[in-house]
């Protein structure tokens, strides 16, 4: 009895071209057909995904960057036309229930305003005592005194504030208090002073710090007080 032989396809390989013309007339086999379209499918969805890529990672990684945590609070990079703000948040030194908001003209990061002492004594009540080269400021460090007051009075918490003189005379004609580290004791005492940019505490009086602003538009050593306060009372608690 003759064996029945066994017929094998031989296998058709098409040219691109006569795929083509093959897809067109509906005759390609379907398997060749699927397998296509999937690759066609596959290589759509990684086109889109490298476009989405390309445009939303820089758009991630910038906005990522406008925000950080440092000395304990939330800071956040807000632009205002021309004018870039660093808007820091904390839950109030002597008030955690509260939230203070602080914004400063300079990245606390890179402040490097040289500090002496630890910022973290404080008495109920405050002054700001300034010298009269600062009295006759009318730049920068004029405004960043209404900052400063704010952060004493309600981040800090002394409460009550008055304004003060470090010359006898101009504090009687102002009706301010003369107010120098050894004059004043019931309460806390800042003096804004110019010179080399620091910020120092007193070794007699824990609670009478002096800022030094190198001119009339200098605020880094202002902004470096409130930062390192905020600082040095977190290390504190």
């Amino acid at each position: 009895m003759a064996k029945k032989k066994n017929i094998k396809k031989k296998k058709v390989d098409f040219t691109e071209e006569e795929k083509e013309e093959l897809i067109a007339e509906g005759e390609l086999p379907k398997k060749t057909i699927v397998k296509r379209e999937s690759k066609q499918l596959i290589w759509f969805f990684v086109i889109v995904a490298v476009i989405f890529a390309s445009f939303l990672g820089p758009y991630f990684w910038i906005e990522s960057s406008k925000t950080f945590e440092y000395v304990g609070a939330d800071w956040a990079l807000e632009s205002y036309e021309s004018l870039d703000i660093y808007h820091g948040r904390f839950a109030s030194l002597s008030n955690p229930g509260l939230t203070f908001n602080i914004f400063l003209r300079i990245d606390p990061r890179e402040n490097n305003v040289l500090t002496e002492g630890v910022f973290d004594k404080f008495k109920n009540g405050g002054i700001i005592s300034l010298t009269p080269e600062v009295d006759a400021c009318r730049g920068e460090l004029s405004r960043v005194m209404l900052d400063l007051a704010s952060f004493l009075k309600e981040g800090v918490g002394v409460g009550s504030l008055k304004t003060g003189s470090t010359d006898k005379v101009t504090a009687l004609n102002s009706d301010r208090r003369y107010a120098l580290c050894n004059t004043v004791s019931d309460r806390t005492l800042v003096i804004v002073d110019i010179g080399e940019p620091r910020v120092v505490k007193s070794e007699d009086h824990p609670y009478c710090y002096t800022i030094y602003a190198k001119d009339c538009n200098d605020v880094s050593s202002v902004e470096k007080f409130i930062v390192k306060t905020i600082e040095d009372f977190g290390e504190a608690e």
